[in-house]
């Protein structure tokens, strides 16, 4: 019997929640909040006037510089905009060159906690940067640290449907001689559980850590610097809390690569196949159009809050920062209520993506009325009325996703498939940055979502366990 068939104990499920608990504060508070702030503030005291030649003046109101960029000059508003741009690009390229080794031998574990720890130590390295002058180090820092946390959540997200498969509970619906729809419904009660205790793990470290950084930030009276050393801040937390996983995880081993194939090109071989065979795994990839259309929904959403929280209503970085943290927190709180409603009500995790799906659409439908109405995003209250709306439903539609996505990839193909998974949000990030402008208007941007979930309902069928 392969490790890979072995009982998932309690021990192993706690070493996986607290990966976590290590990693979620970057996404929660490092790449989200403070590194495009380092970014832009360092590009801006690197820059010059649009001559090219005399220094930025930052005093100016709505001012604008460029910074050299390679070759190139860009504006600096728009560096952390390339930065991150490119680090989610090689991450598409990452996921596709692991993700398929990722399911044999013993390498699930191993790329784990390699990639982890690379992304963890580059994390912190954001407080040996002194001067302006290290602008660009400070984007290299981004891309390495970006690249490896995504590719290890993608490693991190494959144990789902593997700890479901393994879980004393199925095992026991299994030996009962239970019915296929009875275990299969066993599993999915499993699946959503550990996947709505593990964000909510998560985000209470994301709240946490950005609560302290957030004390620092104000503590050095919103210095430049202070953005530095609280990216530092996730990335010591991040390194010293992989002592868990590296301690309390298996090592399960599933098969070994095919022989013959060779270590650098199979996972490309294979992606390629499994591409080929969309007639076969059908309601895989139906699902992943219906990501693909759904996490383009939600995105939009957040960078249109962003956008006229910052320039429409005037809202200051400690504003945004309080924002930041609200929304975390109400995915945490979301995740637990909603989890709950669905265990009261015995529904499948099919029914509550379309729920929260269609709650998720009332608010571009809010802010069309804004077009008519003195409310709609328009007053500074509404903000944080968003953020609680918002961040209630986000947490448990991203697990409710991924949960239902795991349950329908044949075995063997879990990091592959959450590896396309993981690309198909990233290229929705790709795609609305490739169009980013200021001209990209409040109708243009708010009607994305409506547009966009809509889908959602047609194309998530009638989804079995028999892929």
């Amino acid at each position: 019997m392969l490790n890979d068939d072995l009982p998932v104990t309690q021990k192993e499920l706690r070493g996986w929640y607290l990966y976590n608990l290590a990693c979620e504060v970057y996404y929660v508070a490092a790449i989200t909040v403070f590194i495009p702030i380092i970014l832009e503030n360092l590009a801006s005291d690197a820059g010059f006037e649009l001559d090219h030649v005399t220094p930025c003046n930052k005093s100016q109101i709505n001012y604008k510089c460029d910074v050299k960029f390679g070759p190139i000059f860009v504006d600096t508003a728009s560096y952390s905009l390339f930065i991150i741009s490119i680090s989610v690009f090689l991450q598409a390229i990452v996921y596709i060159a692991f993700g398929s080794l990722a399911d044999h031998g013993n390498n699930q574990k191993k790329f784990l906690l390699t990639f982890s720890y690379i992304g963890a130590l580059s994390t912190t390295a954001f407080i040996t940067i002194l001067s302006p002058e290290l602008y660009w180090f400070a984007g290299l820092l981004t891309i390495i640290s970006n690249v490896s946390f995504g590719t290890a959540f993608v490693f991190y997200l494959a144990y789902i449907p593997t700890f479901t498969r393994v879980h004393p509970r199925v095992i026991d619906a299994k030996n009962a001689g239970k019915s296929s729809d009875e275990i299969n419904k066993v599993e999915e009660e499993i699946a959503n559980e550990i996947s709505s205790k593990s964000l909510i793990i998560g985000c209470f470290a994301g709240v946490l850590i950005l609560t302290l950084c957030a004390g620092v930030v104000r503590l050095m009276h919103e210095a430049p610097y202070s953005y530095r050393v609280s990216t530092a801040i996730c990335g010591v937390w991040w390194l010293l809390n992989l002592t868990f996983p590296l301690l309390w995880l298996k090592n399960r081993k599933s098969p070994p690569l095919p022989s013959g194939e060779n270590f650098v090109f199979y996972s490309w071989k294979r992606v390629a196949k499994t591409i080929a065979s969309t007639r076969q795994l059908w309601q895989t990839m139906k699902f992943l159009m219906a990501w693909f259309l759904l996490s383009d929904g939600f995105n939009t959403i957040v960078s249109v809050a962003i956008l006229f929280g910052q320039k429409q209503l005037g809202l200051s970085l400690m504003e945004l920062l309080i924002t930041a943290i609200i929304i975390p927190i109400c995915i945490f709180c979301g995740a637990y209520v909603i989890l709950k409603i669905q265990q009261y009500f015995d529904l499948r995790t099919k029914t509550m993506i379309l729920i929260t799906a269609s709650l998720h659409a009332l608010i571009p439908i809010y802010g069309l009325i804004g077009f008519v109405a003195p409310f709609g995003l328009k007053n500074t209250w509404e903000v944080w009325m968003f953020a609680v709306y918002f961040g209630f439903l986000l947490g448990a539609i991203q697990s409710y996703c991924r949960v239902l996505f795991g349950s329908i990839m044949p075995r063997g193909h879990e990091n592959e498939l959450f590896s396309l998974y993981e690309i198909t949000d990233k290229v929705c990030f790709l795609y609305k940055n490739a169009g980013h402008s200021q001209s990209f208007t409040h109708s243009s941007q708010i009607c994305c979502y409506f547009i966009n979930s809509y889908p959602v309902l047609m194309l998530s069928g009638n989804y079995d366990h028999s892929t």
